[in-house]
């Protein structure tokens, strides 16, 4: 999977076709309110769309008919891309359609043979269709070529999480090819069963509360008072002031190949931690000696599918859990100390993020980002072995910023970052030199062999002599 931004995404030329969905019915109102991740989303709904978009390749020309079924067949299959927000006199409230009612018309966007120009105009058409108000908050889209073409559909980001997007890569490839070998014979009933994400949200909005004498609970309180109420922000400068905003810039970097992220796996797992708590110490030893200090606080998503009926279902299935990363300037020794604190974080993040809120006395919020680092292993989601040969991408949109967002991602390439920061000098400045030395930190870790001595190959800095970084 190819984690990216659709400014750093480079498509060919082609016809790019759109599925417009219609319906014949109105929706029926729902008594099931939005889930606490979309009421806080809907929101702060603006100009702006957040979106997330899913594509992949295909073999020749597009099949304009078994796709217009694929993603029919999509939208019945997964209740929350059937479901639409409006604002009423009770606030936002939920409608639920009908799919026997909807139908899907075929149209050209734009045909060019610029990729910059299919590119942009890709973009715009996301920026108008996803957004959380309005019948259907999601693109279905398709780039058309003689030799590979390229399926493209967006979501905003109320109904989807970055594990939906491996979901409806799958769903979308078996329906798709379904329907293009078996024409009139093939039934979507043939994938596999899923659940109903508007019933998790009904599900969420009654869950039974969780005291203040629960230790998870009291160990979020711990959090915020040590940091006088206030959400984590990234230690290092970004050249943004408190209240002002800036234009997004995104960078896409890989921090190890695959032999490399083995090797660093089993380093990690030899000390008690995991490859991501091994990630965050090498982020907390960089930070460290970058001159932000030797405490990394940070809040990272935790998926909810612990049932399951979830595990192929879309939906906005994430929560947050808090974690403070000690870097004591010894990779090894920090890896240490991290892998029990994240496993204590895992656990607080069952409590739900509402009723840690209203546990507090207040919740200072100076930023409208919240600085967090998300971690996904999509070699464990729904169609991974297919990810490679057919060239998926997560895509997201970019917007504006005030602070650091990090989402690392391991394949079956090795272990890459995503960064999303205000585009500023300070801030250009400031991520590259802090990657760099998360990859040479990352780098060190993976060059100790199994007996736990490096090879000095193995940690050259390309200068000719090996860094060490406290190992």
């Amino acid at each position: 999977m190819h984690v990216t931004t659709i400014d750093r995404y480079s498509p060919a030329g082609g016809e790019l076709l759109s599925w417009a969905v219609q319906t014949s019915a109105a929706p029926r109102p729902s008594p099931v309110p939005p889930s606490f991740n979309q009421a806080v989303h809907l929101a702060a709904a603006g100009e702006a769309s957040t979106w997330l978009a899913a594509a992949f390749t295909v073999d020749g020309r597009v099949d304009r008919a078994a796709l217009g079924l694929a993603y029919r067949a999509l939208i019945d299959r997964h209740g929350t891309l059937r479901s639409s927000f409006a604002v009423g006199t009770e606030g936002v409230e939920r409608s639920v359609h009908d799919p026997r009612h909807l139908e899907l018309r075929a149209q050209t966007i734009v045909d060019s043979s610029c990729g910059t120009e299919i590119r942009d105009r890709l973009r715009e058409a996301l920026d108008a269709a996803c957004h959380p108000f309005g019948p259907s908050a999601y693109l279905l889209a398709a780039i058309d070529r003689d030799h590979t073409s390229t399926i493209i559909c967006g979501f905003d980001h109320c109904h989807v999480d970055a594990y939906s997007i491996s979901i409806v890569i799958d769903d979308l490839h078996r329906l798709y090819d379904g329907f293009r070998r078996r024409p009139g014979s093939f039934d979507s009933a043939e994938l596999p069963m899923t659940g109903d994400f508007v019933d998790f949200c009904d599900a969420e909005s009654q869950a039974a509360p969780i005291g203040p004498g629960d230790p998870r609970m009291r160990g979020w309180l711990r959090f915020f008072d040590d940091r006088d109420g206030a959400l984590p922000t990234f230690p290092l400068d970004l050249g943004v002031a408190v209240g002002e905003i800036a234009p997004q810039a995104s960078e896409v970097r890989t921090l190890l190949g695959p032999a490399a992220t083995a090797r660093f796996d089993d380093l990690c797992r030899r000390n008690g931690s995991s490859l991501f708590g091994g990630t965050l110490a090498a982020m907390a030893d960089a930070v460290r000696r970058c001159g932000g200090g030797p405490e990394l606080a940070l809040l990272f998503p935790m998926h909810t599918r612990r049932d399951e009926q979830w595990r192929n279902a879309v939906g906005w299935f994430t929560t947050n859990a808090p974690l403070r990363v000690v870097s004591t300037g010894d990779l090894v020794e920090t890896i240490r100390r991290v892998g029990p604190d994240l496993r204590r974080a895992v656990r607080l993040g069952e409590v739900p993020v509402p009723q840690v809120i209203a546990a507090m006395s207040g919740l200072r919020h100076d930023r409208a980002d919240i600085f967090m680092v998300s971690y996904v292993d999509y070699r464990l989601l729904p169609g991974a072995r297919r990810h490679a040969a057919i060239d998926a991408h997560h895509i997201s949109n970019a917007t504006t910023a005030d602070d650091a967002q990090f989402w690392i991602s391991r394949t079956d390439q090795g272990l890459a970052i995503r960064t999303r920061h205000p585009d500023t000098l300070t801030a250009h400045r400031t991520i590259r030199g802090f990657v760099d030395e998360v990859v040479q930190t990352l780098r060190v870790g993976a060059a100790f062999a199994p007996s736990g001595e490096p090879t000095e190959s193995e940690i050259d800095d390309g200068t000719g002599s090996p860094r060490a970084v406290g190992l």
